[in-house]
Order: structure tokens, then C-alpha cells, then sequence
């Protein structure tokens, strides 16, 4: 009779203390793995770039892009209404030369590894230096890069918006070369604050950019196990 007690209660007790030691399993070598051989984790906070400003209250105004309105290859407008709410990436290189055929091909890689999160997440790939028929080369240029509709806009606009995207943030300092010269790739989240930069034709650095949007997704919720 004693015995079978002992075995009741450690039936009993292996009911819940091996869920729990799944649990803790799973949370160490499952939730908080690095998403890359580096050490970025999704429990890191990204920082904020750009100049901020301080409110009468004393506390830090984070530098926010400023509005654009630019139109895809759809002929659909791309702005901040359109992109509410959204975590998106924005580039800016020349159409049709070497250097955007680069980035486009680490673009598509972003818009791979990330497809998961289509809903919450887009590519802004503004193009410059566009002739005739603007609307039709957008297309053209997204059907060749293979850019799926519903995450990656190939869209134009006129210099003075790509200038007050690119140029008017002083993201990188001490930077000699022009942002809209450079191939970088600039991450913004909801609140349009710039949250990372990046050399858009560079493996090493699109591989932290894929990290870094899902660090910034999982500060949303908006994250898949992994």
C-alpha cells in the first residue's frame, strides 16, 4: 500500500515537473538562441538614429523620417498612410545599373527570409534616374528582380522627396559620401524612427539587417518560433 502511494506521488509529481524542465528547455535553447553567429538576440532592444530632440517634459523625441509620397510599379502611392503601422527598409540606387542590380539581389534575399512576415513588414526600392515611360520600367525592373507585390514596392520619385528621405537624418556622421550615393539601406519602425543602417550590396551586412528586422519585430509581437 506504502508503495504504491510512492508511486502515485511521483506519477503525480513527473505530470509537472518534466512539462517545466521542457519548458525551461525550450525558452534557453530555443527562444533566446542568437538569430546569427553574432551575438544579436531577439530580447535586444535596437538603438535610435538620427538627431533627437527633447519635449517641455524632458524626454527624448527620437528623429523621425519625414513624409514622402512615391509611386510603386502598380502605380499605386507608397506613403506614410499606405505604410501605417508597418516596419519597413528603404534604398535608394540608380535603375538598371550594376550597383541596383546588386542590392536588388540582397533584397530579394530579405524578401525571402522575412516573407513570413508580409503583413507587417515591406521593401521601399527607390529608383533613380528614370526616363519615360516611368510606371512601365518600375514594372519591368520588379518583374526581373522578382519582387512579389505585396512586400517589395520598386517605386519613383522626384529628387527633392529622395533628398529629404536620405539626406536631412544624419544618420551616419562623419561620413563623407552622400547617403543617396552609398547603397544604404535604412530600417524603420512604426513610429518612423530610423532603427539601423546598412550597406545594402554587402552579405555580411544584409545578414544583420534580416536579424535586425526580426529583432524589431519581435519588440511588436510579430515574430515566429524558431
Amino acid at each position: 500500500m506504502i508503495k504504491n502511494n510512492k508511486n502515485k506521488k511521483v506519477f503525480f509529481l513527473s505530470i509537472f515537473i518534466i512539462p517545466s524542465l521542457l519548458c525551461l528547455g525550450f525558452y534557453y535553447f530555443a527562444i533566446r538562441k542568437p538569430l546569427s553567429k553574432g551575438k544579436t538576440n531577439i530580447f535586444v532592444k535596437l538603438p535610435h538614429y538620427g538627431t533627437a530632440s527633447i519635449n517641455s517634459s524632458g524626454d527624448s523625441i527620437f528623429y523621425c523620417i519625414p513624409e514622402f509620397l512615391f509611386t510603386n510599379q502598380y502605380n499605386k502611392k507608397v506613403n506614410s498612410e499606405s505604410l501605417k503601422d508597418k516596419i519597413f527598409i528603404i534604398c535608394v540606387s540608380n535603375y538598371n545599373d550594376d550597383v541596383s542590380n546588386q542590392m536588388a539581389a540582397q533584397l530579394y534575399r530579405v524578401q525571402d527570409k522575412l516573407s513570413y512576415l508580409k503583413k507587417d513588414f515591406k521593401i521601399i526600392n527607390v529608383l533613380k534616374n528614370i526616363e519615360n515611360d516611368t510606371i512601365q520600367n518600375l514594372f519591368e525592373f520588379a518583374k526581373k528582380v522578382h519582387a512579389e507585390e505585396k512586400i517589395w514596392h520598386v517605386v519613383a520619385g522626384n529628387k527633392q522627396e529622395i533628398f529629404n528621405v536620405f539626406e536631412t537624418n544624419n544618420v551616419i556622421s562623419n561620413n563623407a559620401k552622400s547617403l543617396t550615393e552609398s547603397n544604404e539601406i535604412l530600417l524603420i519602425d512604426r513610429n518612423k524612427n530610423i532603427r539601423g543602417h546598412y550597406n545594402g550590396t554587402n552579405l555580411k551586412e544584409v545578414n544583420r539587417l534580416i536579424d535586425e528586422v526580426m529583432v524589431l519585430a519581435a519588440e511588436y509581437g510579430k515574430i515566429k518560433n524558431m
